[in-house]
């Protein structure tokens, strides 16, 4: 026999319909209703999240943790639509027993509220217990996981893999499509011997049916999979995928026989092939909203400038800039770096967020007459850089983040352009840093120029494998921090992209591009006798992933990457130009 459901009592306090568990019923309420304000004033009550659509709050009372959702109707639009659908509160209420009842799990529902106070929609209520230990899965991977020791964090991560497979198929198997399954809407907590327990969450995008083919599978799995091919390995995710193919047991899903295997593996490709495919037309949907106003970005004008910036950059820090974009570079505690025909950079602290920081700002001189006719076609250098800056980082890559661009204009054309972006604390363009290790001793100098060398490899790898190229990476384009004198996460630093006038997106990288962009960064080290060849076949053996994607070996892509950077030395000669 099945066991009995929670007693459920209902009640009407405060102008608001509830139904409670009696279990909890003196405890979340009070004579006039919900206790939030007596809770609020006693100090058990904190926000989550506001907006005006919804407040969060968590509430930590004798014997009981618990969230209390308020969900408004923020406009005509959704006064209409819950016209016609349950409120948001109940949707939720009755996806989680659904859900709970299919074998996945998920968060308690401890009470629902709807105001009764006045006809037609109005607001509605959530209570729900809180999972004690749980974290979402997206922080626990960028923060806590890494803070554990290294033979504990892969383990556990491994572990992770096979769990989050077993309990996507689970849902599945079950027919529950969460149409909005990322990391964030999972929660997990490590129980006895260090085994994940994951929570499926946010259940408004749950929907219910039968078994899922295969074609509602991989959409989903795509979904899903957008979020991991950006922050885990290939190993994790092919460890996910098995548990995944194994744990299915509705449909047609075969689990023995080459056929299986066969099958296996061409599902596989297929997904991560999709997955690809949707996280280039969803970067492309999101790159121009750095040149709108909406809630991350906004236009700005003054008699002076034209331009954009971010929302949270303070508006009366900006304000100077508008008035004189010039005005900064006078400023007594500005610090000068580079004053040439083509651009002046200055460093500067500004408030942003409500925090004063160090940024820095270039102004982008016009070298030509036509130069402002140019502009006409293809955006300026500042704005290049103001765009591919929000692209890179939309996509995951390092770089400095654009605070603002600022256009002068004359007779409707953009001439000198400005640009505002944060400042990486202790970094140093790479040739320098690579300079430093000469003064360590010769083991430790080997060690620190390895792992240098395999970082940079990959970054520019994973640049190419978001289609995006840069024309001018030379080494002074690449910045990298850390102490290499110190042994451990103090040494460790990072590396950024930055100048990205030369950045493109392509719909399809050219192996002639890829090409180019290497033989740059070669012309920075070519004359460099502290590197030796060993050292740069590393980099092309990293960059190529040692032959794991392709079978076109190394060789070719040595010898044309060493006919271009040629061509590159011989030009710079011909021009009277240094190599950088």
């Amino acid at each position: 026999m099945s066991e009995p459901g929670p007693q459920l009592v209902e009640l009407t306090a405060g102008g608001v319909r509830w139904l409670v568990r009696a279990e909890h019923r003196d405890r979340l309420f009070g004579p006039d209703g919900l206790r939030l304000a007596e809770w609020l004033r006693a100090g058990q009550v904190h926000t989550i999240k506001h907006g005006p659509h919804r407040t969060v709050y968590r509430a930590v009372l004798p014997g009981l943790s618990c969230f209390v959702k308020h969900y408004r109707l923020q406009d005509l639009r959704a006064w209409l639509r819950e016209l016609i659908r349950p409120s948001k509160a109940r949707m939720e209420y009755e996806r989680a027993l659904a859900v709970a009842a299919r074998g996945v799990p998920t968060f308690t529902p401890l009470a629902l509220g709807e105001c009764c106070d006045r006809p037609g929609p109005n607001d509605s209520f959530l209570i729900t217990q809180a999972l004690e230990g749980a974290e979402p899965l997206n922080a626990f991977l960028e923060q806590t996981l890494p803070r554990f020791a290294a033979p504990l964090a892969a383990r556990v991560r491994q572990r992770l893999a096979v769990a989050l497979g077993e309990l996507i198929a689970r849902m599945h198997d079950a027919g529950i499509v969460h149409h909005d399954l990322h990391a964030g809407n999972l929660l997990i907590r490590l129980g006895p011997d260090d085994r994940p327990e994951i929570y499926l969450i946010d259940l408004h995008a749950v929907r219910l049916r039968g078994p899922l083919d295969w074609r509602a599978s991989r959409a989903n799995l795509v979904l899903f999979n957008r979020w991991c091919v950006m922050r885990l390995g290939a190993a994790d995710r092919l460890r996910f995928w098995r548990a995944y193919w194994r744990a299915r047991r509705v449909g047609c899903w075969l689990h023995e026989g080459e056929a299986a295997r066969a099958l296996f593996r061409q599902r596989a490709r297929e997904v991560e092939r999709a997955t690809w495919e949707s996280n280039f037309r969803f970067w492309r949907r999101r790159d121009r909203r750095c040149l709108a106003t909406n809630r991350y970005y906004r236009r700005v004008r003054s008699a002076a400038v034209i331009g954009h910036a971010v929302t949270d950059l303070d508006p009366a820090a900006l304000g100077p800039l508008l008035a004189d974009p010039d005005e900064p570079f006078r400023w007594p505690r500005a610090r000068l770096l580079k004053n040439s025909r083509s651009s002046t950079v200055a460093e500067f602290e500004l408030t942003v967020g409500g925090v004063v920081r160090r940024l820095i700002y270039k102004r982008f001189r016009v070298k030509a007459w036509a130069e402002p006719w140019v502009g006409l076609v293809r955006p300026p250098p500042a704005l290049r850089s103001w765009f591919y800056g929000h692209a890179l980082l939309e996509r995951g890559l390092p770089t400095a983040r654009p605070l603002a661009v600022l256009h002068r204009r004359r007779r409707g054309l953009l001439r000198e352009g400005y640009l505002l972006t944060e400042r990486i604390p202790d970094a140093v363009e790479l040739n320098r840093y690579l300079a430093n290790l000469d003064a360590l001793a010769p083991a430790r100098r080997r060690a620190v120029l390895r792992r240098c060398i395999d970082r940079v490899a990959r970054l520019v790898r994973e640049l190419h494998r978001r289609n995006l190229s840069h024309r001018d990476l030379k080494a002074v384009n690449i910045l990298a921090s850390g102490d290499p004198g110190q042994e451990g996460p103090a040494g460790d630093g990072g590396f950024w992209l930055i100048d990205l006038v030369g950045v493109r997106r392509h719909r399809r990288l050219l192996r002639a591009r890829r090409v180019q962009n290497l033989a740059r960064l070669h012309a920075s080290f070519c004359h460099d006798p502290a590197l030796t060849r060993t050292d740069k076949l590393r980099f092309l053996r990293v960059y190529l992933q040692w032959g794991l994607r392709g079978r076109d070996g190394w060789k070719r892509w040595w010898r044309e990457i060493e006919a271009a950077t040629r061509a590159k030395v011989a030009r710079n000669a011909r021009r009277g130009r240094p190599l950088a």
